[in-house]
């Protein structure tokens, strides 16, 4: 799989970077599934067994929404995964069996409830066929509201924080959203249009770790949790993030997911950390302590100026 590196301009940036693709193509699936695909179910269920109020919150979704997602997951999964997933119908039952973890999903016509004890909706089991996170908004005649969110690879963010929140009041806590906030009502009317839109984000950690919630499990260190203690003695990784943004003009909302990357800086070429090195040096002090790089700037900029591999 190809190396996504937002960072290649040398530039930070919290515009939106928003790219058109379309939701069917072949080239440029909505879901990535790879060889790390275990690892990443490995943490939902994780996430699951400590205690899934942390990672799948709701807020009133509409039913006629949430049912036409599930079908388009569904759909979307069968189209760009035939190999790895079928589906049929019997007896009344939607069964929908994923071949890669052995796992069978059962639900009836309301497209909404799923039978078993495992999964608390059928969102929710969908969302743990994948390696992406999801949250879903709803716009409602303009006023837009995160109605669904699924986050088992959160980063320093938590769902029961933005769940319910409108797209403005979920980013205000961003340095340098200002300008983008501003067409904020425009900006979602256009994604909703237009179907699907691909962006990137990136950020540095200590680890490569996807659960990055800002509580840590119980009897875990917070500082070591947080995977931002960069220095000497911890290996330093990239963490970059996919974002899918797609519309659904008829019923006025849009499913927005989340795969994230690791790159170990060590892996980077010479072009590569030179791009990561001014990026970096291109970020605001208070871009900087967003993303906890303010304490290890002078450890990164020599980190990335060195060009012997550190892994």
């Amino acid at each position: 799989m190809k190396k996504f590196l937002p960072f290649l301009n040398g530039k930070y940036s919290t515009a939106p970077g928003l790219a058109a693709s379309r939701k069917d193509d072949p080239s440029d699936p909505v879901f990535l599934i790879d060889r790390n695909y275990p690892s990443y179910i490995f943490n939902k269920d994780c996430c699951r067994k400590e205690n899934l109020n942390k990672y799948y919150c709701e807020d009133r979704p509409s039913g006629t929404v949430m049912r036409t997602l599930n079908r388009w997951i569904t759909g979307q999964l069968l189209q760009e995964y035939p190999d790895l997933f079928s589906f049929n119908k019997e007896d009344g039952n939607y069964i929908f069996y994923n071949h890669q973890l052995n796992e069978l999903l059962r639900w009836k016509e309301d497209w909404i409830l799923i039978e078993g004890n495992k999964y608390r909706s059928l969102f929710d089991g969908l969302c743990s066929q994948v390696q992406e996170d999801m949250a879903v908004c709803e716009l409602n005649g303009g006023n837009d509201r995160i109605t669904a969110i699924h986050l088992c690879a959160p980063n320093h963010w938590a769902a029961s924080e933005k769940i319910g929140l409108s797209f403005d009041r979920v980013h205000g806590p961003v340095p340098g959203m200002h300008s983008t906030l501003q067409h904020f009502p425009k900006m979602l009317k256009a994604i909703v249009q237009k179907e699907r839109f691909i962006r990137y984000a990136w950020g540095i950690s200590s680890d490569d770790r996807l659960n990055h919630h800002p509580v840590p499990p119980l009897g875990k260190d917070a500082l070591q949790w947080a995977g931002r203690k960069l220095g000497p003695g911890f290996e330093t990784f990239v963490r970059v993030e996919r974002q899918n943004l797609i519309g659904f003009a008829s019923l006025d909302f849009f499913l927005f997911s989340i795969r994230t990357f690791f790159y170990p800086i060590g892996s980077l070429n010479k072009m590569e950390r030179i791009a990561l090195l001014n990026a970096v040096q291109s970020m605001t002090p208070d871009s900087l302590e967003y993303k906890g790089l303010s304490g290890s700037l002078d450890f990164l900029i020599n980190l990335l100026a060195d060009n012997t591999p550190v892994i």
